[in-house]
């Protein structure tokens, strides 16, 4: 039986879901990223080698980045994982510091869902008009549809961690020390 009381739950709760979801788009960042690692390979070997560069391969590059970024952002988005200005957190008492993050959250909250709705009016628009890549000639609007989806997510994401950021400015206490980043330290 777990001590905790169940209010205490809900931030790990939250956690376990977004840290399943976070790995399950970390997972398929990653493998997009070997595949760009492996179509660069394959070019730079069939040019050299074989005088055989792999056709298209600017604009299939250009479509896995796109998928690359789309799958992290929820990530980064949620985990707070971006490159921020800090000067002044260290002036803050943990309940305001609590406020600011869910202020700071609730604004990309808003911000990207309006992007996600015109990324995914964009998306409709190349799909009524057909637009198509300029060399290997494949459909935009799939890769726009992803990005919107992806954005789209990214927003959902931060709206459920409005609901944590709300849980700690009710109880500055619990709020977990923001780490330093990962290059500093």
């Amino acid at each position: 039986m777990n001590d905790a009381p169940a209010g205490a739950l809900l931030p790990d709760r939250a956690a376990r879901v977004g840290g399943l979801l976070a790995r399950t788009l970390l997972l398929c960042g990653a493998a997009i990223l070997f595949a760009m690692l492996a179509l660069t390979c394959v070019d730079v070997a069939g040019r050299y080698l074989l005088n055989a560069p792999v056709n298209g391969k600017t604009e299939i590059t250009r479509f896995m980045m796109a998928g690359l970024i789309a799958c992290t952002l929820p990530v980064v988005s949620v985990t707070g994982e971006q490159i921020t200005v800090d000067l002044l957190d260290r002036f803050f008492r943990a309940r305001a510091a609590a406020i600011q993050e869910l202020v700071i959250d609730l604004i990309a909250c808003f911000a990207l869902a309006v992007l996600a709705n015109w990324v995914l009016f964009r998306a409709a628009r190349l799909l009524k008009r057909g637009y198509v890549s300029d060399f290997l000639s494949l459909p935009l609007y799939p890769v726009a549809y992803f990005i919107g989806a992806m954005v789209f997510l990214s927003a959902l994401a931060l709206a459920c961690k409005l609901v944590v950021d709300a849980y700690y400015v009710a109880h500055p206490e619990a709020r977990p020390e923001r780490r330093a980043s990962a290059i500093a330290g």
